[in-house]
Formats: C-alpha cells, sequence, structure tokens
C-alpha cells in the first residue's frame, strides 16, 4: 500500500496540487506578491525599539491581547471578536477545519468566486471540503443569479469573496454581498486584505458581523509592509470567535510579531493612513505609466495592485520582464484572465523600472 492510501478520504488530491512559487535573486524588482514598500530608516529604528523588552525566553500571549485591543480599537469592535493568526490564510485555514473535513456520504462545500485568490481552492481540498468556484461576469462583477443557483444547489457551509479581489482588483457589490450571507445561513467570509486601498479605507462590512450570523470579515497586515511579519485577523461575532478559539493552535503568532504590529499601530494609525495615501498616489501613477504602452489594457484598482492584459501571450511578456530584473504575477489562463498580468504597486522608482520593462517587452 502506497502512502498516499493512507491519506484521509478527500485528501488524495493534494498531491495533484503545486506548491507555492517564490523567487528571489539579488537585484531582482519584485512586484509579484501584492507586498508594501519598505519601512523608512526611522520607523525601522522604532520598531527595533520594540524588541528590546521581549522576554524571548517566555510564549507569546496565546490571545495577542495587547495587538487585539490595539484592533479593536481601530476597527471599533470589542477584542473578544477578533481571533488572530499567522496571516489571514491561517484565519481562513481554521475556519475550513471547523466546517469541513467531516468524512460524511456529502461532504461540505467551499463557495468562492472565479476567478479570485487560488489558496482558496487548496484550502477547500487540504481541509475535506469540495471547491465551488462560481464564475465572475466579464466586468469582474458578481454574478448574483448564478451565485444564488450555486448557494440554493450545493447549500455551503462556507463561503469566501475578497472584496477587493485578488487579482482583479475591484470590489464587490456591498448589497450582493449581504444577500448571499443571508441567503446561505452558514459561515460567510468578505476577505478585506487590500480594503486599506480603496477610496475611503474604512469597511463598510465589518458591522455586519454583530448583524447577520456567521458572517465574518478577515483583515492582514501583509499588505501595508509588515508581510513578513505573518499577521492577520478574523473578525466576527463574540461567541462564534470563541469557538474557533478552541480549533486554533495555541501560540500561532510570536512574540516578535505581536510587539511590532501592535507598535505599527501605536500612533493611532496615523503611520499607516500615511502609508496608504502614498501607494495609493503610485497606483496613480503606475496606472497611468501603464495606460501610455499601446495595446496594455489597464483594469481599475482598489488595492495594492494593477492588473494589465498585454496584446502578447501573458507568459512571454513575463519572461521577457524577468530577463529585465523586473518580476510580476502572470495570472494568465483561459477566460477572463487571458493574458493578464498583476503588478504590484511599489515605489516610484520600481514602478518606472516596470513600466519600461513592458514597454521594451512588447517591442522585442
Amino acid at each position: 500500500m502506497a502512502w498516499v492510501d493512507h491519506l484521509r478520504p478527500g485528501l488524495a488530491s493534494v498531491t495533484s496540487l503545486r506548491t507555492y512559487d517564490y523567487r528571489s535573486a539579488p537585484g531582482l524588482i519584485r512586484l509579484d506578491c501584492n507586498e508594501g514598500p519598505p519601512a523608512s530608516a526611522a520607523e525601522e529604528a522604532q520598531l527595533i525599539q520594540e524588541l528590546g523588552p521581549l522576554a524571548l525566553h517566555r510564549y507569546p500571549d496565546v490571545s495577542g491581547a495587547k495587538l487585539r485591543c490595539a484592533l479593536a480599537e481601530r476597527w471599533k469592535v470589542d477584542p473578544g471578536e477578533i481571533l488572530l493568526g499567522n496571516g489571514s490564510i491561517e484565519v481562513l485555514s481554521l475556519l475550513a477545519m471547523a466546517f469541513g473535513g467531516a468524512e460524511v456520504e456529502r461532504p461540505p462545500r467551499l463557495l468562492y468566486p472565479d476567478p479570485s485568490f487560488p489558496h482558496y481552492e487548496v484550502i477547500a481540498q487540504t481541509h475535506g471540503l469540495v471547491p465551488v468556484a462560481a464564475p465572475l461576469q466579464p466586468d469582474f462583477g458578481l454574478d448574483e443569479r448564478a451565485l444564488t443557483v450555486a448557494v440554493d444547489v450545493h447549500r455551503p457551509a462556507l463561503a469566501i469573496f475578497a472584496s477587493p479581489n485578488n487579482p482583479t482588483g475591484n470590489s464587490f457589490d456591498r448589497d450582493v454581498l449581504v444577500r448571499l450571507a443571508r441567503r446561505m445561513d452558514a459561515a460567510f467570509v468578505v476577505d478585506e486584505a487590500y480594503v486599506d486601498f480603496r477610496q475611503g479605507g474604512a469597511s463598510a462590512l465589518v458591522p455586519l458581523i454583530r448583524e447577520i450570523p456567521g458572517f465574518f470579515v478577515t483583515r492582514t497586515f501583509s499588505k501595508v509592509g509588515l508581510a513578513g511579519l505573518r499577521v492577520g485577523a478574523l473578525l466576527g461575532a463574540r461567541n462564534a470567535i470563541a469557538e474557533l478559539d478552541k480549533v486554533r493552535l495555541p501560540w500561532n503568532v510570536n512574540a516578535v510579531s505581536q510587539a511590532l504590529a501592535t507598535a505599527w499601530i501605536s500612533d493611532g494609525g496615523q503611520r499607516l493612513e500615511s502609508r496608504v495615501r502614498a501607494i495609493v498616489a503610485a497606483r496613480a501613477e503606475l496606472e497611468s505609466g501603464l495606460r501610455s504602452i499601446p495595446g496594455v489594457i489597464v483594469y481599475p484598482s482598489d488595492a495594492n495592485f494593477v492588473l494589465v492584459r498585454t496584446p502578447e501571450p501573458a507568459h512571454l511578456i513575463f519572461l521577457r520582464m524577468l530577463a529585465k530584473g523586473v518580476l510580476v504575477k502572470d495570472v494568465s489562463r483561459p477566460g477572463l484572465l487571458d493574458r493578464c498580468l498583476r503588478i504590484t504597486v511599489s515605489t516610484g522608482f520600481e514602478n518606472s523600472r516596470c513600466v519600461h520593462a513592458l514597454e521594451e517587452s512588447l517591442r522585442s
């Protein structure tokens, strides 16, 4: 008997998955992972000061109480309505662990839009859920009629909708999301990893965690310059968070990450908001530069990245840009993302290098 035969039923499909492709090289301009620009020297010095009093020989606060209190003040919720994770990807995995994995005649379903963050499918397949991908409309908006049918037919135990969506960059209609959440009567998650970069910035959905049973919102520090800390959060009703906390492994967020994330918002969020404004301004400049390239279609973005459609096969352009020292994300596949590349918004210098690399790659 092969080792794969011992996998829990439903997990055999894991062998068909691929590991995450992460590239790095000296001098490479990396615009592929939607990370924020680096901290300034002054910001780094202040963050380093926070590490001095840490007792690294002790386990961290098991619930991250200090960070949860700081986040609760910022997001206008109660600390008991926040669950911390090792990035928002972990809290999504906790939800899948809680609502999936039942070895029953009809395995639970996980509903998500397509195209969207590819790890939603991975989360489903690795936690005993059947992935149900609902196609978006040609303008990347939600097809409410098709989603309503999917909810009624599949009766998903869990749904995840990224808004703003990755890799398309657009925000979904709030009213449609609310109607779907109420119709599902199950766990409904809005992944707001990029919400800070949307016009207005504040979430209009967080208050619904108290109004709609099973409604959750995820947030992350990864897109605003602290991707290396791996700090994410799940917001939900207090009783739901208390139950999900039983699934979370203790000490999942280390002491260094807790301390630095708390320090990052200790000034009332002014540092964070200043960085967001700078990224939004840089996004506008990047979009303008990309639109100046003949044949390139630039889609409107509410995130810290821009989706473009190239006049030639995207993978060829991707390889040509890589040869010029600029790494973007090749998200192309047949259908809505045909010939599409995703480009992270970075500093003015790196954005300019990217525009020139794309322009030269199309001339090659």
